[in-house]
């Protein structure tokens, strides 16, 4: 835990003119605004909805657990190949910006297949591909950062996380408006993704990974560079891996814990769930916003740890104890700055500790572990529930998720008592 990220990273180039990069890291980050926003409608209410009007209450969640699982699969697979693709040829930032869009036209057609789906397999199979698509173009989105000088990286990071859930309010307020308008709100915004990188395919491409280039910025001193997380790259892995299995599985099931909860109709549970996760987001913008306000924070990797994993330990105890909306929507916001600080580090941490040249499939495979938590997460949970309770007890599943976070406590403590050990010897 204890490995400092901050080392000379090599292929770090200081090459390219200010705003080019600007530019380059602008677009990045807007493309990965609309894809993640994309993944919003179908992931928190319109499969959900459409699995109980295939099979009724009854099966809602099994068909629900299945779809996700394909569809995390299908991202693992889909962050490997376009991680793989992203590295082929020459590495500049025009190819990625080709298996970006490409990876997103599959998405929206995809999502265009989905929604007209009345069979459990449809439902499954379309959202295999849609992931396989997004999530692949979402992984070469972060390689796109490598482009920046290091110098900046960091900084582009964390306004990479905070705008990408800036772009998660817009399809939940529009769901909250328009309960009925999943599926389309999600192909638009899929579409608007298209056309950033339909727009940064037209302008000059930043030179390739490796090309030589007389230098128009002095070279930063390492003095000079940002604060980067300690943190090594086996521990980022495990630990977006455990993060991801939490939030996957609360995503899977929120929608319909909110119609069991509250006793709610399906319209109304839509606008009631996105308010929830509307104040989550709320949360999360905020723990980034500070985050990039005051990157130097970012040093402090235990101390944060601890903090992630104490808040979202007392959001699910509050979820899992609550009926009523208020109560909720305070859950939800503890929830939010935990998983915005959490997601924060990981990511920060992983772009220190990768290159221009092997980018995509090192943000590939991060993005593919990740995805794995994703896919055995909603099965794993809700297999354990029914294994204790008998039934899909939502409240049940809910504590049984504090237990994740709960492990984060005890590593960063057990780490730090180590550390402090090794300091007095």
């Amino acid at each position: 835990m204890q490995h400092v990220a901050g080392e000379p990273l090599l292929d770090d180039r200081q090459d390219a003119a200010p705003d080019e990069t600007r530019m380059l890291g602008l677009k990045a980050n807007l493309a990965k605004f609309f894809l993640l926003a994309a993944l919003v409608p179908p992931a928190t209410v319109a499969i959900a909805r459409r699995a109980s009007e295939i099979g009724g209450p009854d099966s809602a969640a099994g068909w629900t657990a299945l779809s996700i699982a394909v569809g995390s699969g299908s991202g693992i697979a889909g962050s490997l190949l376009a991680g793989w693709a992203a590295d082929r040829g020459r590495r500049s930032a025009r190819s990625r910006w080709w298996v970006l869009l490409g990876g997103t036209v599959l998405g929206v057609l995809a999502l265009a297949w989905m929604s007209f789906a009345r069979a459990g397999g449809e439902l499954a199979a379309g959202w295999g591909l849609a992931q396989a698509g997004l999530s692949g173009a979402i992984a070469v989105s972060r390689a796109l950062l490598t482009h920046v000088p290091a110098v900046r990286r960091e900084r582009s990071a964390v306004i990479m996380i905070a705008i990408s859930s800036v772009g998660l309010l817009v399809p939940l307020g529009l769901l909250i408006l328009l309960p009925g308008s999943a599926w389309i709100t999600s192909i638009c915004l899929a579409l608007c993704a298209v056309a950033v990188a339909a727009i940064a395919l037209r302008r000059p491409s930043l030179p390739a990974a490796g090309a030589s280039r007389a230098p128009t910025t002095p070279p930063a001193r390492d003095g000079a560079r940002t604060a980067t997380p300690r943190m090594s790259w086996g521990s980022v892995l495990a630990l977006g891996f455990s993060a991801q299995v939490a939030l996957s599985a609360y995503l899977t099931y929120h929608p319909l814990d909110v119609v069991a909860r509250l006793g709610l109709e399906w319209d109304q549970a839509v606008r009631a769930g996105a308010l929830v996760l509307a104040v989550a987001l709320v949360g999360l913008v905020g723990a980034s916003i500070v985050m990039m306000v005051f990157p130097r924070v970012l040093r402090r990797t235990l101390p944060l740890l601890s903090l992630a994993g104490t808040l979202l330990v007392c959001g699910l105890i509050l979820r899992a104890m609550t009926a009523s909306l208020a109560p909720l929507m305070l859950s939800g916001l503890l929830s939010g700055i935990a998983i915005g600080i959490s997601t924060t580090l990981l990511f920060t941490a992983a772009l220190a500790l990768t290159t221009s040249e092997r980018a995509g499939w090192r943000l590939g495979v991060y993005s593919a572990v990740t995805g794995i938590g994703q896919l055995i997460g909603p099965s794993l949970v809700l297999g354990a529930v029914i294994a204790i309770a008998g039934t899909p007890d939502y409240s049940a599943l809910f504590l049984l998720l504090a237990l994740i976070p709960s492990g984060w406590i005890v590593i960063a403590l057990a780490s730090d008592i180590r550390r402090r050990r090794t300091q007095a010897r």
